[in-house]
């Protein structure tokens, strides 16, 4: 990003903006900074295992899941593309056993230099969607590109793929490498069943691998949640780990902030915060979990949905009134007026009571007044948007968190 010089003293006086000014000026010096990154891992880091996790959907809350199985150093979810990717992995040193590391593309081309760079072990592919579907204009064309992490692998290397996405089943044709399929698909070589959301909030499953089988608790909800916890299991394996000493460290698995992350409220109603991303899976898949939870009742605070195309927009918006009907007795959504009316419509046919899906305009506090007042044990709050919606600054207000900042967009 380019700053005029006016700028400056403004960037300068704020974290974020002297962040900004360094990421800019590291921009500059790509072509050095990646040639001098494909040369410390190929020298320096020559022994240190790699892990690389790509995917549309899910890539920070697996990279995290690997890393407390096998012990490393848990990522950011931040640093996961050009030179932020590129100082992570400068970042290590001979002494690490493993480097867990996302690779994460918005547009094509960009994937093959990511996988020169990184040189990866195991890859691990989390799901195929939506996410950047303006720049990859179709699915076909976003597997197509992730793929090619997936066929730098040699044949001694290791590839773990979602076996309930087929479009990351389809990468299994464009890979040498060793293939470990994970998911709820009865074909997969770790599979999970009997999945169900427990009263206090934790998640439970069968996990079944050779021959052996395990019950889990998760503090993360949600079905798609799951594949983490299994590719890092898959990951453990391979690299020797015991399965019951990796199943143990994951249960300590912490939620991220902002994926599918479990608040209590001083009242005693639970919010579920997923406020990161907001594309049609994400929104589809945490419906799901809201609609799974045993619960009094259950609200959505809905920011918008991102990477919705112009000649989708209508059908989109009334499947999502539908979903809405199926999965929350109050919703408050952030959308404009026509596209709420015909989203309220589909949500009233499907059994809402039109007095309980309100449009929220401004600011995402404006809809804390809105909220039942007696908002509180046996509740369940779905807060759902994409970062630059602010809908975070709700999920903090209603934990008791001070919420000064008003700023719509920085």
């Amino acid at each position: 990003m380019r700053y005029r010089f006016r700028d400056l003293p403004g960037l300068l006086r704020s974290a974020q903006g002297r962040k900004s000014l360094r990421a800019g000026q590291l921009a500059r010096f790509w072509p050095i900074i990646r040639g001098f990154t494909l040369l410390w891992r190929r020298t320096v880091l020559r022994r240190v295992r790699v892990v690389a996790v790509i995917g549309s959907l899910g890539k920070s809350t697996t990279a995290r899941a690997v890393a407390q199985a096998i012990g490393q150093r848990i990522p950011d979810g931040i640093s996961n593309s050009n030179n932020a990717l590129a100082m992570d992995l400068l970042s290590r040193s001979p002494k690490d056993s493993h480097a867990v590391l996302e690779a994460a593309v918005s547009r094509p081309g960009k994937m093959k230099d990511n996988a020169l760079m990184l040189n990866p072990d195991i890859v691990i592919v989390t799901s195929i969607a939506s996410e950047h579907i303006l720049s990859f204009k179709t699915l076909e064309n976003t597997r197509r590109e992730k793929a090619e992490m997936v066929r730098a692998l040699a044949p001694d290397k290791t590839v773990i793929l979602n076996a309930d996405d087929s479009n990351v089943m389809w990468m299994k044709d464009q890979t040498v490498a060793r293939v470990i399929t994970c998911g709820f698909s009865s074909g997969a070589d770790i599979r999970a069943e009997n999945y169900r959301i427990l009263q206090d909030g934790y998640a439970s499953f069968i996990i079944r691998a050779e021959r052996e089988s395990w019950t889990f608790r998760t503090r993360i909800p949600g079905r798609h949640m799951v594949f983490p916890v299994l590719a890092a299991l898959a990951t453990a394996m391979v690299e020797g780990r015991g399965p019951s000493s990796a199943l143990e460290n994951l249960e300590g698995l912490e939620p991220f902030t902002g994926r599918m992350q479990p608040v209590m409220t001083p009242s005693g109603a639970r919010i579920i915060r997923d406020d990161f991303k907001s594309n049609r899976e994400s929104v589809y898949a945490a419906l799901e979990t809201l609609r799974s939870f045993p619960a009094k009742r259950r609200l959505l605070v809905l920011g918008g949905v991102d990477e919705i195309r112009n000649f989708e927009l209508y059908d989109f918006y009334k499947n999502l009134g539908r979903e809405i009907a199926e999965s929350a007795d109050y919703a408050f959504l952030f959308l404009p007026k026509k596209i709420f009316r015909r989203c309220k419509t589909r949500a009233v046919e499907g059994g809402i009571s039109p007095e309980k899906i309100v449009r929220v305009t401004g600011d995402p506090l404006a809809a804390l007044p809105l909220l039942p007042p007696d908002l509180g044990e046996g509740d369940v709050l779905l807060i759902k948007g994409k970062n630059r919606h602010r809908t975070s600054r709700l999920s903090l207000k209603l934990s008791g968190r001070k919420v000064e900042c008003r700023i719509t967009a920085c």
